[in-house]
């Protein structure tokens, strides 16, 4: 493969991906998200910005995604129906870094993030 046909491949990658994060956002609702922990409870997404100020306020998966890779860092994505709710897995890689964000209705409970 020539360096010119990487660049495409390359290009066309980040096409799809642009276009994955613009639709689903243009078609998801604007339902609740949350961070699900090992045991299904559920905290505030407010969790990511005091781990690292720098990611900001975070409203959903996809707006963290395009956090991620603006910020040069591959983002492994996989959306799951599981009938209570879609689960949106992200794993970064060069973070060390992997959640499962969560809509309301797939929350057993609510983990106490302010201690």
């Amino acid at each position: 493969m020539t360096s010119g046909s990487r660049c495409r491949v390359r290009g066309a990658g980040l096409l799809v991906s642009t276009l994955w994060l613009v639709s689903a956002v243009a078609l998801g609702d604007s339902a609740e998200w949350f961070l699900l922990s090992r045991h299904g409870e559920c905290a505030p997404l407010s969790v990511l910005n005091r781990k690292n100020p720098e990611w900001g306020q975070v409203k959903d998966p996809y707006q963290f995604i395009e956090k991620m890779r603006m910020a040069g860092h591959r983002t492994d994505v996989r959306e799951y129906n599981t009938g209570e709710g879609i689960v949106v897995q992200v794993d970064v890689p060069a973070v060390e870094l992997s959640l499962l964000f969560v809509e309301r209705s797939a929350c057993r409970g609510f983990i106490d993030h302010e201690r």
